[in-house]
């Protein structure tokens, strides 16, 4: 890794996050005057309720979702929503009245979503409405920054086979084609489309109060420490990031999930582009584990640790 840009990196996501409060608030000021609609979610429970609550019709709001995963509620709704796949609205196979998709990053200066790879890139301007969901941790505060940030990923994490990058900083223009005018005025009208950003907390200020864990908050999402922890290539249970900040959402700190999912074997630090201390935290959360189970934990992880060889052995291997 280049040390100087991993620091670089590292400074802007410590910006970032230790800025929270004033950077949120700033970006909510620019999307507004950008003509972007924003709305606070804390949980997705509310995540859930915001969406469904903003379908005009009782039944069948043609939807389609890009996200990693589809909250499970959004898929038991007693026929709220008729779910469009991505191909069909992309190949003009069906129509969708909304879009839900994701934010990698929300420029605060410009008021402006960055997202990356979507295999929905080409459909944002074929529906009505788009509902970015955005982490809250997941701000630049500069978008001259934002270079920097894309650089440390994999060329095909961020672009893929289509090398695809988009800035968004106001709504699309929506191509309505007139079928019925014949040649009696223009064939084609257009009509704005929505868009909407909701900001998600979803635990992350739990983790903002946490003097320790909030260096987790710098994460970028690039996918290197699971590509080279031994433990999560064996049980694809939780990367390293997810381990850390797993205790952070059990207050009574008693999950022993994270002496069982580590070796400590400290590849991940050697790979995480923006200079997370995996190995100090997850410590540190078994020291936070060990003294409110008093040493049990440490006997069981003494214990784990004497079986792991071949474990060992896989974490050579993917370095």
């Amino acid at each position: 890794m280049n040390s100087s840009i991993n620091k670089r990196a590292n400074f802007i996501r410590y910006s970032a996050i230790e800025n929270m409060d004033n950077n949120l608030l700033a970006f909510e000021n620019k999307l507004s005057v950008n003509g972007i609609d924003v709305k606070w979610i804390s949980n997705e429970e509310e995540l859930c309720n915001c969406i469904k609550s903003g379908f005009p019709k009782a039944h069948f709001n043609k939807v389609c979702f890009d996200l990693p995963e589809i909250p499970e509620e959004m898929t038991n709704t007693n026929n709220l929503i008729k779910s469009i796949l991505v191909e069909d609205l992309e190949n003009n196979i069906e129509s969708a009245d909304y879009l839900i998709t994701y934010a990698n990053f929300g420029l605060v200066d410009t008021g402006s979503l960055v997202v990356f790879n979507h295999q929905s890139r080409n459909c944002f301007n074929k529906v009505d409405h788009i509902i970015f969901i955005l982490n809250i941790n997941n701000l630049i505060a500069k978008s001259s920054d934002l270079g920097i940030i894309l650089s440390l990923y994999d060329r095909d994490k961020v672009y893929g086979n289509q090398q695809s990058v988009n800035i968004i900083s106001q709504p699309f223009n929506k191509i309505i084609c007139n079928n019925y005018q014949f040649d009696q005025g223009d064939s084609y009208s257009t009509q704005k489309v929505n868009i909407t950003v909701l900001l998600y907390d979803n635990g992350i200020t739990e983790i903002l109060d946490n003097v320790k864990l909030r260096e987790t908050l710098y994460c970028i999402n690039c996918g290197n420490c699971e590509k080279v922890c031994p433990v999560y290539k064996l049980n694809h249970k939780y990367s390293p990031i997810n381990l850390v900040k797993k205790n952070a959402f059990n207050r009574n700190r008693k999950s022993s999930d994270v002496f069982e999912n580590t070796t400590l074997c400290g590849n991940c630090d050697k790979v995480c582009p923006v200079l997370i201390p995996f190995t100090n935290l997850l410590v540190s959360e078994m020291e936070n584990v060990s003294n409110n189970d008093h040493d049990d934990n440490w006997r069981d992880f003494g214990k784990t640790m004497t079986s792991r060889s071949e474990e060992r052995r896989v974490g050579k291997e993917c370095r």
